[in-house]
């Protein structure tokens, strides 16, 4: 990637930081001046004429209209600009005009692909299709979500020179034009710099209220994290007792300066009530990657151990009294309560056997597995697009959403396992571990990553501080 390019992309994110902040103060700026105004006008005398006061309201009336169209307008980012010496501002066309070359950037729309966003900017197909194929093998466009920015260079032909496409400030794929007529594509190298944090807390009435009071932004994230790594051995949405205490240490992603998001966690830690403890480090060499107790043993097991990230179980495995017919029943799974549109996660690698609507299940999904294991989703509210049957799915791998359909009394998520065609309770299985370190990876996993590690989780658990920077490293992200 050359120095220019990079150059660019930065100076365009700061001119988009910079907008943003002036207009935030412009605006306010004008609403203040408005108030004072109107204040000014509403604080005549009592026996001033009516006139007097309406010609004071209509001037701040006035006042607050001009502020608030002067803060609309695009501004100057030019050479006086403090964030951008000496920049200019960046020159881009609607749409390609035959026989003249174009430059365009926009932002993705819902339901909308960037094969449709290119097309809409008079590119013919032939020319897209190539730029969508290449950039596919390296960025998954499943993963495309509204808000995502592209660009592109075309020239005079309409041929696509350059293409880039934007999911993050540190997500960037380009794909350019070869001398050969093909096109390559590859993930731009932004530098980020990482510090590592830690985070406790102590469970009072729920783990996401305790992730929250921790202090820790964007708390949604790192609860989610953090219970990805137990999922295969803490069920949160049945086992979180108050009095339990979480620590992590995790990974802050600042890009020039200034926080952008969580990393990874390196490091994690629950203690429930009863006295078990729940410890989790990452570990990665050149065959593999995740999360390993302190012996190297693998956290990952067969199952999940639930199909919701954080809920709640309102009815378990067994004979209970049917909320909808009235009568005693046996029920044949576990409910997790949860809002509508609530992610669900395929509990393991499977294939999916049967995706669409069956009598009072509602919207069903239900999975083959190995070892003669099936599991059944029920009531979703959605289908994930394109789930078929015989389709490959991976474990983690979203599959619907939480709803109420079929015979269901509210947002809920019905959750069946089968095994060797025998209904068994999902909470009681206990599926066989992924494998462990090799020994010799196992003794250098201890002493470069548990040892220094337990110390520092030690350290927060004594004195909990959730912004207490322990490292800081530069890289390309």
């Amino acid at each position: 990637m050359h120095r220019n390019s990079m150059e660019d992309l930065l100076q365009h994110q700061r001119r988009r930081r910079w907008w943003w902040r002036a207009l935030g103060w412009l605006t306010l700026g004008g609403c203040l001046t408005g108030v004072l105004v109107y204040g000014w006008g509403m604080g005549e005398p009592e026996q001033a004429e009516p006139a007097q006061k309406d010609r004071a309201v209509s001037r701040a009336r006035v006042t607050v209209q001009t502020s608030l169209e002067a803060a609309h307008r695009p501004l100057d980012v030019g050479p006086e600009s403090r964030d951008e010496p000496g920049d200019e501002t960046e020159q881009l066309d609607d749409a390609w005009t035959q026989g003249e070359p174009a430059t365009m950037r926009g932002t993705l729309e819902s339901h909308r692909s960037v094969f449709a966003a290119l097309r809409a900017r008079n590119l013919l197909s032939a020319q897209i299709q190539p730029v969508v194929d290449a950039t596919g093998d390296v960025f998954d466009f499943k993963r495309s979500r509204p808000d995502d920015e592209w660009y592109v260079e075309v020239d005079s032909t309409g041929t696509i020179t350059k293409f880039r496409y934007q999911t993050s400030p540190v997500d960037i794929w380009e794909t350019v034009r070869n001398s050969n007529g093909s096109y390559a594509c590859s993930k731009i190298k932004v530098p980020v710099e990482r510090r590592r944090t830690t985070v406790a807390g102590t469970v009072e009435e729920s783990l996401w209220t305790a992730f929250a009071d921790s202090g820790a932004g964007d708390s949604a994230v790192l609860i989610d994290r953090f219970s990805d790594i137990f999922a295969y051995s803490v069920d949160f949405n049945r086992e979180t007792r108050p009095g339990d205490r979480f620590t992590l240490v995790v990974e802050k992603v600042y890009l020039e300066g200034e926080f952008l998001r969580y990393g990874r966690i390196v490091a994690a830690e629950y203690l429930q009530g009863d006295g078990d403890v729940h410890r989790g480090f990452y570990h990665e060499n050149d065959d593999e990657s995740g999360y390993y107790n302190a012996d190297g043993q693998s956290l990952k097991r067969q199952f999940l151990k639930s199909p919701l990230a954080t809920t709640r179980v309102t009815s378990q495995f067994g004979q209970r009294h049917h909320p909808v017919l009235d009568e005693s029943r046996m029920h044949r799974g576990v409910d997790y309560g949860a809002p509508t549109g609530t992610p669900v996660r395929a509990v393991a690698d499977g294939t999916v056997s049967y995706a669409g609507r069956k009598g009072a299940n509602g919207n069903l999904v239900v999975l083959q597995h190995a070892n003669g294991y099936v599991t059944l989703y029920a009531h979703l509210h959605d289908i994930s697009d394109g789930l078929h049957s015989g389709e490959r799915v991976s474990k983690k791998t979203i599959i619907g959403e939480v709803g109420s359909t079929g015979r269901s009394t509210g947002p809920h998520l019905h959750f069946g396992m089968k095994q060797h065609g025998r209904y068994v309770d999902p909470m009681e299985i206990d599926a066989k571990r992924a494998e462990p370190l090799g020994d010799d990876e196992r003794e250098r996993f201890k002493r470069q990553v548990v040892e220094p590690m337990s110390k520092q989780l030690e350290s927060a658990r004594r004195t909990p501080s959730v912004e207490a920077a322990k490292s800081s490293e530069s890289e390309e992200g």
